[in-house]
């Protein structure tokens, strides 16, 4: 008692923090809904949320004015976004050798296998994605040495095109200019995670499309993989309402409308890291989100199984 009544420097922090708990709380499934991905309450306070956004550039006061679930993040583009998306889910048929000619006598154009491929397959590629892509780069050194990454922790499909996050010798840019001045062969995508908790399956779906269309525009001649999002632990996934596996497999039921076996390919290394009840392996992760930094390496010989090569 005797050091609150001298120390009220001290009963100021602990308002403070109280204070930002509670804020942080009252947002959690909206707006700082991805900063809570691997923030455990019982072991991290939860205003660590708050501050991973406004590292982000994401103001406290930015959370009265957020689009999450009610408004339908992503949706700012009205009909274009969900017109987009219905033109890929259009062009949708399966991957296999499927060639020669259709019902009505019209040749059908040829699409292709999953094979194995050598590592110098990836000197043309580009892998997008958040925190486990940016692991991806950091610990599996056989493909950093060669392919690109725009990588970011947090990253989500609402703001992947225009975060400016990528560094080059004039300043950071977004992925969208990345992509006006750079070519890619290959395009790796690995995004969803963070969006859960944020609108629904449609409105995910909807600017998953949008996006897609942009990159084919931006990149016309580049093979895009939609790589499934990855499980969380079983534990993870019991004890967590938003980032469970259950929701994740509806997200990823949905990405696959948009493979056409030609250009653009749903391909799932949730086969290389799973348990047999379909769970992130416990042994693989150490919050039962994100990869141990040895276990990258499945992941890595997964792509290199799971690859298109066109003659």
């Amino acid at each position: 008692m005797n050091c609150f009544k001298t120390c009220p420097l001290l009963i100021g922090v602990a308002i403070l923090s109280i204070t930002i708990s509670a804020f942080t709380f009252s947002f959690k499934d909206s707006a700082y809904a991805e900063y809570m991905v691997g923030v455990d309450p019982a072991q991290m306070p939860l205003f660590v949320a708050m501050f991973k956004g406004i590292s982000d550039g994401m103001m406290p006061w930015d959370a009265f004015s957020y689009k999450g679930s009610s408004s339908g993040q992503g949706e700012a583009t009205g009909g274009d976004a969900a017109a987009n998306g219905d033109a890929l889910k259009d062009d949708n048929t399966q991957a296999g050798n499927v060639s020669g000619n259709d019902a009505s006598g019209n040749e059908a154009e040829e699409t292709y296998e999953l094979t194995e491929v050598t590592e110098d397959y990836f000197d043309d590629a580009l892998f997008i994605g958040d925190s486990r892509t940016v692991g991806l780069s950091e610990y599996c050194e056989e493909l950093s040495a060669r392919a690109t990454f725009y990588a970011q922790v947090s990253l989500s499909i609402h703001k992947v095109l225009e975060k400016d996050f990528i560094e080059t010798d004039e300043g950071k840019i977004t992925v969208e200019q990345a992509l006006e001045d750079e070519e890619f062969a290959k395009i790796y995508i690995m995004l969803g995670l963070n969006e859960m908790g944020v609108g629904d399956v449609d409105t995910f779906i909807n600017k998953y499309g949008e996006v897609l269309a942009r990159i084919r525009e931006l990149q016309p001649n580049a093979i895009i993989y939609i790589q499934g999002i990855m499980h969380v632990s079983e534990q993870k996934s019991e004890k967590d309402k938003i980032f469970n596996n259950p929701s994740i497999n509806e997200r990823n039921e949905a990405l696959k409308q948009f493979a056409n076996g030609k250009d653009i390919f749903y391909i799932d290394m949730n086969e290389a890291i799973d348990d047999e009840n379909g769970n992130l392996i416990a042994d693989l992760t150490n919050d039962g989100v994100h990869l141990k930094a040895s276990a990258y390496q499945g992941w890595y010989e997964f792509l290199l199984h799971h690859a298109i090569v066109k003659k």
